[in-house]
């Protein structure tokens, strides 16, 4: 695993860690561990921190995967290997949501996105990953709770932002099948990317003692990508060209987890 990821991922426990500290601090301090769990409500406001893992989709993956078809690696115990490549997406963030009135809140959240890009030789053999997409985005969004003051809440937050990121076509084959020699693959493979980003989250929130929550869901974004100009790359093994285009969308369903702290003014 990456050392940044691995670092971002100790920030988000870390952070997590902090807010229930803080939590439970709080509500030693006024005497709030014996009074039930408030939940969502109007005046409420939450501060948390999240990390989901998914599957991108759509377009782009369709083309690093056709890239790659039909190609091989022979590894360093002289096994030949097909070159599939499977993709994985992970998101660390922090959010903050007010609620106004009861049952509707507005959120603002900040968050990392990597998508990574992974051979698939098998678990008994070497394998090479490399990052195909990173951004960071900036969300507005309302957000509509299904309960008001209780212990459990179901929780749609409808996503509207802004990402500034970078693409790197074929990563894995621009490790292992390229050649300083071999003049196929030509042109940037890196290109700077910003764009809108929208999407949903729908997840079920459970509300403790002290104002600590943690919540379980599902998440689906679309990122559009405007990369200034086609890729001009050629399978050095099979000719085939890259079929990624300048600007397009990049999709991305998910699991996620938050954890953090709801308290009042």
């Amino acid at each position: 695993m990456p050392k940044k990821l691995l670092f971002y991922i100790f920030l988000s426990l870390n952070l997590i860690i902090n807010l229930f500290s803080y939590g439970i601090a709080g509500a030693t301090e006024f005497d709030e561990l014996d009074k039930p769990p408030e939940g969502a409500h109007e005046g409420q406001m939450f501060l948390g921190a999240f990390f989901s893992f998914g599957w991108p989709y759509g377009d782009y993956i369709d083309a690093e995967t056709d890239f790659v078809k039909d190609s091989y690696y022979t590894l360093d115990n002289d096994v030949t290997k097909s070159l599939d490549v499977s993709h994985q997406s992970y998101v660390l963030g922090i959010s903050y949501e007010y609620m106004p009135i009861d049952y509707i809140g507005a959120t603002i959240r900040f968050n990392k996105t990597y998508i990574f890009q992974n051979t698939a030789f098998g678990s008994e053999y070497q394998n090479w990953k490399g990052a195909l997409y990173q951004d960071y985005s900036i969300y507005i969004s309302p957000t509509l709770h299904a309960t008001n003051r209780k212990t459990w809440d179901f929780v749609l937050i409808p996503l509207l932002g802004y990402s500034f990121g970078e693409y790197h076509a074929t990563p894995v084959a621009d490790k292992i099948l390229t050649d300083s020699t071999n003049g196929d693959y030509s042109g940037d493979m890196k290109r700077n990317t910003s764009g809108f980003s929208y999407g949903a989250v729908l997840n079920c929130t459970i509300y403790f003692t002290g104002g600590l929550y943690i919540s379980l869901g599902a998440e689906w974004t679309r990122k559009s990508l405007n990369l200034g100009k086609d890729f001009n790359l050629t399978n050095p093994q099979t000719s085939r060209e890259y079929s990624g285009k300048s600007s397009g969308s990049l999709d991305t369903i998910g699991i996620i987890f938050a954890a953090g702290y709801a308290f009042s003014k």
